[in-house]
Formats: structure tokens, C-alpha cells, sequence
């Protein structure tokens, strides 16, 4: 009984990540990568199938088994991510620059983070190739 609860429970979660990541897609604010990969991991623990999907799904696939296997992005996609990060932090800055002490925070976070995407392993175009071949089979 225990057992069927915490799959239930994982299950749950797996979708609210699912859900929060739809929305990432569509904000601007909201990241979608993280909850994927964490939809991705509660699936694992919960459906092999709803996995299996995940995996196989022509947007989310390809993406998701790359960070599996490489733990890294295209040099495209970490492109597109520093600029939309940069993109978004900086309305962010904007907005708040009369309050010096939260500029500086977001100052600190988008560098923080940049630095971090930055520095992620740039998979080759022929890795991703083959990432995109095995989420199709």
C-alpha cells in the first residue's frame, strides 16, 4: 500500500512538472528545461511508460536524452537560453532599478547562472544528430 502511494505521489509530481514546464513554454519568467528533467525524473520512479513517452516525444525527447547522457546542450540551444536569460533579466534590471539592492541581486543571479550555462559541456551537432535519431526509434 505504501508502495502505491509514493507512485501515485510521484506520478503527481511528475505531471505538476510536466504542467509547470508547459507554462515555461509560454512565460517568458519561468524556465521549462528544470521541470522537464524533473517530470522526466518522477516518471522514472513512477510510469516506465509515461517515460517512454517523454523520451520519444519529438520536442521534449531529443533535449531531455541529451542532458541524459551528456549532461550538456547543443551550442544552439545554450545560445538561444544565455539570450533569452539576458533578455529576461535585463526587463528585470529595468524594473528595478530604483531599488539598488534588488538590481544587485539580479546582477549577481544572472551572472551566477550564465556563468554556470556557460561553462556546461557544448555537445556536437553529430551527438545531437544521434540523441534525435534514438528518441524517433
Amino acid at each position: 500500500m505504501k508502495l502505491r502511494v509514493q507512485r501515485m505521489l510521484w506520478l503527481a509530481a511528475g505531471w505538476l512538472c510536466l504542467l509547470l514546464a508547459l507554462i515555461g513554454a509560454l512565460l517568458p519568467v519561468m524556465p521549462t528545461t528544470i521541470f522537464v528533467l524533473m517530470a522526466a525524473a518522477c516518471f522514472g520512479r513512477s510510469s516506465p511508460a509515461l517515460l517512454h513517452w517523454l523520451h520519444h516525444h519529438p520536442r521534449l525527447g531529443p533535449p531531455l536524452l541529451l542532458w541524459q547522457r551528456y549532461h550538456g546542450m547543443t551550442a544552439r540551444t545554450k545560445a538561444v537560453a544565455l539570450g533569452t536569460i539576458a533578455l529576461s533579466f535585463s526587463f528585470s534590471i529595468y524594473a528595478t532599478l530604483q531599488q539598488p539592492w534588488l538590481t544587485a541581486l539580479l546582477l549577481l543571479i544572472w551572472a551566477t547562472l550564465s556563468l554556470w550555462m556557460w561553462r556546461l559541456p557544448t555537445i556536437p551537432a553529430a551527438s545531437a544528430c544521434c540523441a534525435m535519431i534514438d528518441s524517433k526509434s
